[in-house]
This record gives C-alpha cells, sequence and structure tokens, in this order.
C-alpha cells in the first residue's frame, strides 16, 4: 500500500511538477514592446496655396510601434474643426530613434537632435550631475511634439 501511495506521489509530481512558474509568451512580448514614450499633445499648422486647409491642426490618435531595438515608427492622426460640419484630417509619419540619453526625430527628410539630460548645478560647491528629463517638447518644422517618457 505504501508503495502504491509513493508511486501515485511521484506520477504526480512528475506531471505537475515540471511545469514552471515563469512569465507566458504574451507576458515576455509585452514585456518586449512596451513603450518608453508617449506622445501627449502635438500640433501642426499648415499654410498651403489654396487657403482651404490652414490653420492648426491638434492631435487625435498616435500610433507607436517598435520597428528595432531603439527605433520607433509613429503615425500621427490630426484633426481641425473648421466649422460645425467641416472636419479636415492630416496624417503624419515620423520616425524616432531614441536611447537612454537622446532623441533623434527624423520629419520630412531632416533628423532632429535633443539631448534628454539637463545639468543640474550646486551653488557653492560648484558640482554638478546630470538629471534625465520626464518630458520634451520638440520643435520640428511646424510641428510641435510633446513627449513624455515613462
Amino acid at each position: 500500500m505504501k508503495k502504491i501511495v509513493i508511486l501515485i506521489f511521484l506520477i504526480i509530481n512528475l506531471l505537475f511538477g515540471t511545469q514552471t512558474k515563469s512569465f507566458s509568451m504574451n507576458e515576455l512580448q509585452e514585456f518586449y514592446e512596451r513603450k518608453i514614450f508617449k506622445i501627449e499633445n502635438a500640433i501642426l499648422e499648415v499654410n498651403t496655396l489654396g487657403g482651404f486647409a490652414d490653420g492648426k491642426y491638434k492631435l487625435k490618435n498616435s500610433v507607436v510601434k517598435k520597428i528595432d531595438d531603439n527605433l520607433y515608427k509613429v503615425i500621427l492622426e490630426l484633426e481641425r474643426r473648421k466649422n460645425k460640419f467641416i472636419r479636415l484630417k492630416q496624417k503624419r509619419v515620423i520616425f524616432i530613434l531614441y536611447d537612454n540619453h537622446r532623441v533623434w526625430i527624423k520629419f520630412k527628410d531632416k533628423i532632429h537632435k535633443y539631448d534628454l539630460s539637463k545639468k543640474v548645478y550646486m551653488t557653492q560647491d560648484k558640482i554638478f550631475y546630470k538629471q534625465k528629463r520626464s518630458t520634451l517638447n520638440a520643435k520640428i518644422d511646424k510641428l510641435n511634439l510633446f513627449l513624455s517618457f515613462i
């Protein structure tokens, strides 16, 4: 009888004991695809020849897709209400290259470089250190982006 109980105990351990309590594939994919920054606000000023679509467009939706380790593709959907019934839309695509110290934004074949660290000085000792920003207000041509880092 003891041998049967021990045998059943070993079989149960073999069946259920080999399952690891590690992360699932969905959790790992979510970890690797986590977003490092978020676009809080964007304003685009358009001044065309015809003048019909002129004005300030505000951010309606933004989609951030991770292309590589530090490279992101951002699709901005901007909207302007001309009056009660007419809404004008613009779609812009920008690429963002990000590491912990700097951000490069490519828009219309121009690269804009931003440093994420700001220097904080001590008054009497003249010791300074670098502190990472939590937000960035990027002005690119006629597009103003407000990024927040998570």
